[in-house]
C-alpha cells in the first residue's frame, strides 16, 4: 500500500518515494500512520513525526555513513539511531509516507560555541511543503 497521493505535478518530485527515502518501505509507512494517529491536517501530522523522530531515534554523531543504505529511512527506523542526515531522510520519508511533500535541506552550522569541526560542517534537515490546490 502506497499513501502518496501526488497533489499536482510541480509537486511530485517531493511526494516520490527514492532508494534513501523509501517512504513506500512498509515499515516506515506504517510507522509513519502509526505516529500520525488521529492528527488530522499535515501540520499537526508534521509536527508528531518530528517529535517521534527527534525523541525515538537516539542522535548519534558517530552513526556510519560510508555507504547509501545508512542514510535509508527504513534502516534509519530499524536503527533507531542516526545524526542530522539520517534522521532528515527518515522525516522526508515519513512525510512523503502520508503525503507531505518534503525534502531534505542543507545550511552551513553558524554557532560561535560550538567546535571548530563543527562550526565548519554543514547541517542537514528536512522541510514540509505546503499543499497548493
Amino acid at each position: 500500500m502506497n499513501a502518496v497521493t501526488p497533489i499536482s505535478k510541480d509537486l511530485d518530485a517531493y511526494l516520490t518515494p527514492t532508494e534513501v527515502i523509501d517512504s513506500e518501505n512498509p515499515s516506515v509507512l506504517e510507522y509513519a500512520l502509526k505516529t500520525a494517529g488521529s492528527e488530522k491536517d499535515d501540520i499537526s501530522k508534521a509536527c508528531a513525526l518530528f517529535a517521534a523522530a527527534r525523541d525515538g531515534i537516539v542522535y548519534d554523531p558517530h552513526t556510519p555513513f560510508y555507504l547509501r543504505t545508512h542514510y535509508q529511512a527504513s534502516n534509519v527506523l530499524e536503527r533507531k539511531s542516526g545524526y542530522c542526515v539520517s534522521k532528515a531522510c527518515l522525516l522526508c520519508a515519513l512525510g512523503r509516507a502520508l503525503g507531505i511533500p518534503s525534502r531534505l535541506g542543507f545550511a552551513d552550522i553558524r554557532n560561535h560555541g560550538a567546535s571548530r569541526e563543527m562550526a565548519d560542517s554543514i547541517h542537514f534537515f528536512f522541510s514540509v511543503l505546503p499543499k497548493y490546490q
